[in-house]
């Protein structure tokens, strides 16, 4: 029987990417569906604050005529929701991450309610994660100390544990998010069934 590292399943992620929304619910089901297996959610920042803009972004109109992106029909074949007409685009997503960290060191149950809340708070609401004060709510909902966590963001105590894109991303072979990481066998912005398939032969070698 393997032990609980060796069951640990690696998300490299940020909560302002796409894809990682389509990503956090094909976790969820993952982790549903395989209880062996932990996941370890890993910041990689893609927009690190001071190398690069937030693109300006232009709300997009309804067009009934208008052809899905290879996005969006991945979102759908994936029955993940998505609103291409939310009144939000990019933002820096460093604090978010930093919280994330924060969750984790708090415990399991309180990072994944964090976890969740952030992203539905971006994706679903529209609303701005690189506040402070949003993500206090949302660490508040998850019964997270509000001050403390206020703190630890003001401090980057987790800095740290940020990985920034481009070059440092790529040092260790994160080239795209999310990326769920099977010790030495990687997969990025794959359908659920290519990361089923992946949990699978992966537990069958490390239970044997």
């Amino acid at each position: 029987m393997a032990n609980e590292n060796e069951l640990t399943v690696t998300v490299a992620h940020d909560y302002i990417c796409a894809w990682c929304w389509v990503g956090f619910f094909q976790a969820k089901r993952l982790a549903a569906e395989f209880p062996k297996i932990s996941l370890n959610w890993k910041g990689y920042e893609l927009l690190p604050e001071g190398r690069f803009e937030a693109p300006v972004f232009t709300p997009r109109e309804p067009d009934p005529l208008r052809q899905l992106s290879r996005f969006e029909l991945f979102a759908q074949t994936e029955s993940v929701p998505f609103n291409p007409h939310r009144p939000i685009g990019f933002v820096f997503s460093h604090n978010a991450l930093e919280g994330a960290e924060y969750a984790k060191a708090q415990g399991k149950l309180e990072f994944e309610a964090y976890n969740e809340g952030v992203y539905r708070a971006y994706w679903e609401q529209s609303k701005d994660i690189s506040d402070i004060d949003v993500l206090a709510n949302i660490a508040g909902d998850a019964r997270l100390n509000r001050d403390d966590f206020i703190s630890a963001i003001h401090e980057k105590r987790f800095n740290h544990l940020i990985t920034p894109f481009d070059d440092e991303a790529y040092a260790v072979d994160v080239t795209h998010v999310p990326t769920f990481w099977f010790r030495g066998e990687r997969v990025a912005e794959a359908p659920y069934a290519i990361i089923k398939n992946l949990t699978e032969r992966y537990l069958t070698w490390y239970d044997r």
